[in-house]
């Protein structure tokens, strides 16, 4: 026989799961870590390969064009995310 569930009980779990998806998967610091490592190891490469190609100065630019650019995408993201997310009263 099934078992009979109440409104309030399936209202309360569809509230928790909805809370549950909506934390964050990993912490803040350990995001900043990884879009940092990420960050210098694209400039690393990037400087790697545009130097030799097209000289110092704007294989650098390049690189940190790029290292950058990560940054960017990931403040853009978060403040996307946090305007999106901001507890209504």
């Amino acid at each position: 026989m099934a078992k009979k569930v109440s409104k309030a009980a399936k209202k309360e779990k569809k509230v928790q799961n909805q809370q549950n998806q909506s934390d964050a998967w990993i912490s803040m610091r350990t995001g900043l870590i990884v879009v940092t490592v990420i960050s210098i190891g694209l400039t690393i490469l990037i400087a790697r390969t545009t130097v030799p190609a097209i000289g110092w100065g704007e294989g650098l630019l390049w690189a940190i064009g790029f290292g950058a650019g990560v940054w960017l995408v990931f403040i853009g993201y978060y403040l996307f995310s946090r305007f999106l997310r901001r507890k209504r009263s």
